[in-house]
């Protein structure tokens, strides 16, 4: 392995949530609904939504939607009850490959860190749950008290995650592995490796040849980390 920092997305790349859009999207109506939006964007304007970065108050403002923290603060509410769920059922748990890669990682003495979009609460339920807090020395995540803006593509999670770590890039080198094309961007825009991990249940993210911005590796199994 040539990498000293593994920074790590969760939902999709460590945690199998299944069809992650039809699970956000499950999430997405559930909360406008709660808040009696008077409009229900179609597929279209949420993948839109999810791309706006800092913009995104404009399209929530659009939707009727006037007060973007309560948005943010029932919508994780509403993720978080129903993961609780679905890992009681069994029907949410790790990548059968997540534990042992991590380990392997973990005991090379590499930095590892979680960049999600997920609230941070969630995140710590979540590690806590499948045992695997112990491989994480930092973790950025979303939720109270955390502008929105910073959300993948934005790479403040990325640099601020690299700061504490005192990356040097003449030094060391760090690398980014998600399953989307917001840790792609996040990555290269922190200007760090970036890895796209395509697991076998993925049916989205197959135009992925065709974004603007690359990927420097493509892998559909973590273990395929330890030959980069």
């Amino acid at each position: 392995m040539t990498f000293k920092f593994y920074l790590f997305d969760l939902d999709g790349t460590l945690l199998n949530l299944g069809n992650i859009r039809a699970y956000a999207d499950q999430i997405f109506t559930k909360t406008l609904n709660m808040l009696q939006a008077p409009k229900i964007p179609n597929r279209e304007e949420k993948l839109k939504f999810w791309l706006a970065g800092k913009d995104y108050i404009k399209i929530l403002n659009k939707w009727g939607i006037l007060e973007p923290q309560n948005f943010w603060n029932v919508y994780d509410k509403v993720d978080f009850e129903l993961r609780k769920v679905l890992i009681d059922q069994k029907k949410v748990g790790l990548f059968n490959d997540v534990k042992d890669i991590l380990k392997k990682i973990y005991e090379t003495s590499n930095k590892l860190a979680i960049i999600t979009n997920t609230a941070g609460y969630v995140v710590e339920y979540v590690l806590k749950k499948f045992n695997i807090s112990k491989f994480f020395q930092e973790i950025f995540s979303m939720g109270p008290g955390i502008d929105e803006k910073f959300a993948k593509p934005s790479p403040k999670g990325v640099l601020t995650i690299l700061d504490k770590f005192k990356y040097n890039p003449k030094e060391l080198k760090a690398i980014l592995i998600g399953d989307s094309k917001l840790d792609i961007i996040a990555a290269k825009k922190a200007n760090i490796y970036a890895c796209l991990i395509r697991r076998d249940i993925c049916t989205r993210n197959k135009d992925y040849n065709q974004w603007k911005i690359q990927p420097d590796f493509i892998i559909e199994r973590l273990d395929e980390l330890l030959h980069l």
